[in-house]
């Protein structure tokens, strides 16, 4: 059970990265709102898929 949230977790991190990604790069989401909020989430998504991987590879 815990591999499919450590799964999960980072899928859905993936996921987050991309769409910040997209917005800083296109706007395409959000149309730009605000960029440093971007580079936040996008740092926040990075380490959480980081966690979820190495918490993934231990197990």
């Amino acid at each position: 059970m815990s591999k499919i949230l450590c799964l999960f977790s980072l899928a859905l991190s993936l996921i987050l990265a991309v769409v910040f990604i997209l917005d800083l790069s296109m706007g395409i989401p959000f149309k730009q709102g605000s960029i440093m909020m971007d580079v936040i989430f996008l740092a926040a998504a990075l380490v959480v898929a980081v966690q979820s991987w190495l918490t993934f590879r231990e197990q």
